[in-house]
């Protein structure tokens, strides 16, 4: 058996033998072809997150941010050495626009003192979120043309403010998800609501228009959004 084989994994090959064969002989495993081992590496490139937040007041929003800012926590420390980067983006308190409460970072220290405390919002500038995160992203693409970027959108569907004053604040929300898609961005949807509550949003016609994931609020988890993401890997 060559030792110095760079593709061999010398523990695994070991083991196998040992199962193979039951016991060492004469105190010695003996390799066989059937049982050599090759490593597997990990080959991909980084991963860039964006959070869209919809921080707006409801009665299920704290407990909704909270669940949010753990995900982005146990992504970074599942990310560790990989180089993936994450961000949120959430709306400002009592104004029709959103700001990036966390830049796009890989550290689990600095996110968690930037998001300590993301205010409730009385309004819902989900275009404008989207429109931050985008922008975001594509920032991050020009420095690293080998990232893979993507807007992860929690809300239930229901923006109240438009990009401009008399605007549709639907209208304009679709249009930045459709916007994403052209710059090759990739969305999921994660809706908040409920029951007829869910009927009522249109969070499912944003991820269409993204041409993204829809999935209900409930089922977005670290499993879940790494399986996503090894999708575009």
């Amino acid at each position: 058996m060559n030792r110095d084989a760079p593709d061999l994994a010398l523990d695994a090959t070991l083991r196998a033998a040992a199962i193979r064969s039951g016991r060492a002989r004469a105190g010695r495993i003996v390799v066989e072809p059937g049982d050599l081992r090759r490593k597997v590496r990990e080959h991909r490139s980084p991963f860039a997150v964006a959070f869209v937040v919809d921080n707006s007041y409801s009665v299920h929003a704290e407990r909704m941010v909270e669940k949010v800012k753990g995900l982005t926590l146990e992504l970074l420390e599942d990310a560790t050495g990989r180089g993936d980067r994450v961000a949120l983006v959430a709306f400002k308190r009592g104004l029709p626009e959103a700001a990036v409460a966390l830049p796009l970072t890989r550290s689990t220290s600095f996110a968690s003192a930037r998001l300590e405390a993301i205010p409730l919002s009385g309004r819902t500038p989900l275009a404008d979120a989207l429109r931050q995160a985008g922008r975001l992203l594509r920032q991050e693409i020009r420095k690293h043309a080998n990232v893979v970027p993507l807007v992860v959108c929690v809300t239930d569907g229901r923006p109240t403010a438009p990009l401009r004053p008399g605007g549709d604040p639907l209208a304009d929300a679709l249009e930045e998800a459709r916007a994403l898609r052209r710059t090759g961005i990739a969305l999921v949807v994660a809706d908040t609501a409920t029951g007829r509550a869910r009927e009522a949003g249109r969070a499912r016609e944003l991820a269409d228009a993204g041409d993204g994931r829809y999935l209900p609020f409930a089922r977005l988890a670290p499993g879940t959004l790494t399986a996503l993401l090894g999708e575009g890997a």
